[in-house]
């Protein structure tokens, strides 16, 4: 038995994933769940950025004098990055898979977002570019939602806009006003596409604004007196969301719908 964490991995790696059954219930190979969706966006694009997550425990085939891993991704997190064309202002369009076999019910959602190429950072802001629908044993993803979310009329680089636009003063009373509304908003708050409730976990608005307030080697860090923009904070919570939380891959497309909520920006 091993201990299986999130990981970065190349497509070559993820189609080897074998088919599998859970709870009596048989799952495809991995490969059989995501090259469709690579067929429809390689006509886009070639950049695909891929997590996955392992089982905990996995078998072994001996074969000769080598012993094989049978190898299956239960969690698996794809994002096709748009070419240039389709950037503004160092952020790139995204459509994004994500899929969980071991979840309480297995689910596929699909998602439109940018990703802030500085930091890779995921923003979504729209709730109907998050379509998810349950993954049923023996049967395909439907991938028909994909083309409707493309066509639609972005509101990302509208939203960017404002928040550059709009300035957070460094003052103790904002700050301390701020932190409070963030941490109650995260207590609140939750997502639920039907497939379970998200909620964003009140330590990342606190971490958050450590990266803001405290920490002085953070690309976000605020120098006393200084103002800071809305995009800033709203990248420090973007940057625990996407990049600090390594356990998660399910979820960070609701976690950071949440954030209009959360930061006041409905």
């Amino acid at each position: 038995i091993r201990c299986r964490i999130i990981m970065e991995i190349d497509l070559k790696t993820l189609l080897q994933g074998k088919a599998t059954i859970i709870k009596g219930k048989e799952y495809f190979s991995t490969e059989a769940y995501v090259t469709p969706f690579l067929e429809r966006m390689s006509k886009f694009t070639n950049d695909f950025r891929v997590q996955a997550k392992l089982p905990d425990q996995i078998s072994i085939t001996k074969k000769e004098d080598l012993n094989l891993e049978d190898t299956v991704f239960n969690r698996v997190w794809i994002q096709a990055v748009m070419p240039d064309e389709y950037s503004f202002d160092n952020h790139q369009e995204v459509i994004g898979m994500v899929y969980g076999l071991d979840t309480r019910k297995p689910v596929v959602k699909i998602y439109r977002g940018a990703l802030n190429m500085a930091c890779l950072n995921l923003c979504v802001f729209n709730p109907s570019f998050l379509n998810a629908q349950e993954l049923e044993p023996e049967k395909p993803i439907n991938f028909k939602c994909i083309q409707p979310l493309m066509e639609q009329t972005s509101d990302i680089k509208a939203w960017l806009d404002r928040l550059s636009e709009t300035e957070v003063p460094y003052e103790e009373e904002v700050i301390n006003e701020n932190l409070g509304s963030w941490v109650r908003g995260a207590l609140v708050s939750s997502y639920d596409t039907g497939y379970g409730k998200v909620k964003l976990a009140t330590s990342t608005a606190v971490d958050a604004y450590k990266l803001l307030y405290e920490k002085k080697d953070s690309p976000y860090f605020v120098n006393p007196g200084q103002p800071t923009t809305m995009f800033n904070v709203y990248n420090a919570f973007t940057e625990l969301i996407s990049n600090a939380d390594t356990r998660d891959i399910m979820n960070k497309a609701e976690k950071t719908l949440l954030l209009k909520g959360i930061l006041g920006l409905s």
